[in-house]
């Protein structure tokens, strides 16, 4: 494991140096010189570290916790695409009059609350109170990435606009990739594997693995915890960006 970090370390270094020196890069560095675009795409690699693995935690504690087979957990997330889905659009219109130095870290700063919010669920929460988390989760970051998009590729020529849309693509799914790989060891690692296959494999709930549920639930607080910490890292990030 130690061995493919620091291959992986190695290799970005030497593809930070070999990159620019292409004359056809596969992706363009230089962009990242205007500082628009630097750090619109650092706050959303942030967002998607702190929000990426966030819903795949909450499928797993509606199914261990709350008890729910795997249809009905995967409905009960439906406050979360829903609030998106209403605020993006809005929030895109609204960004093209005022920018996104504004809008970008209030929607990160929304964001932020919901996952604060996830860190005290427990089995006896009710589901109107996840929901409004959900809903938080959701709306905050359907008003910040539809300004942060219009700001990324604002900030570049038209004939870069491909190249800035790859990056965007590539920091995104990196993003979402860290995410599961730092949370979920947090969350399910102390959860001792037999536990894992009856509730997640056949179902029925952590009812009958009072040990399994504690420590699940603070795994999952723990992960919370540091969507949250990331969450409020890339709001900062979001606010240093200059207006446009």
């Amino acid at each position: 494991t130690y061995t493919i970090f620091v291959v992986g370390i190695i290799s970005l270094i030497l593809f930070a140096v070999i990159e620019p020196r292409i004359k056809e890069p596969i992706v363009q560095l230089r962009l990242f010189r205007d500082r628009l675009f630097a750090l619109a795409n650092l706050s959303g690699l942030l967002n998607g570290i702190s929000r990426g693995a966030v819903l795949f935690l909450l499928i797993f504690f509606l199914q261990g916790p709350y008890g729910k087979d795997p249809l009905t957990a995967g409905l009960l997330l439906t406050p979360f695409g829903a609030a998106f889905m209403l605020i993006g659009p809005l929030s895109g219109r609204l960004s093209d009059r005022v920018g996104s130095r504004l809008l970008a870290p209030i929607g990160l700063g929304i964001s932020s609350l919901g996952l604060l919010g996830l860190t005290s669920i427990g089995p006896s929460t009710p589901y109107w109170v996840l929901a409004g988390y959900m809903a938080l989760m959701g709306g905050g970051s359907g008003f910040f990435v539809s300004p942060n998009t219009n700001a990324i590729m604002s900030s570049v020529e038209p004939h870069t606009r491909g190249a800035a849309a790859g990056i965007l693509s590539m920091l995104n799914n990196t993003g979402q990739m860290l995410s599961i790989a730092i949370v979920f060891p947090l969350a399910l690692s102390a959860v001792p594997m037999a536990a894992m296959m009856q509730v997640f494999i056949y179902g029925g709930g952590m009812s009958h693995f009072p040990t399994a549920l504690a420590l699940f639930l603070h795994g999952v607080h723990l992960a919370f915890y540091v969507s949250f910490a990331l969450s409020v890292v890339a709001m900062i990030v979001a606010a240093l960006r200059p207006a446009h």
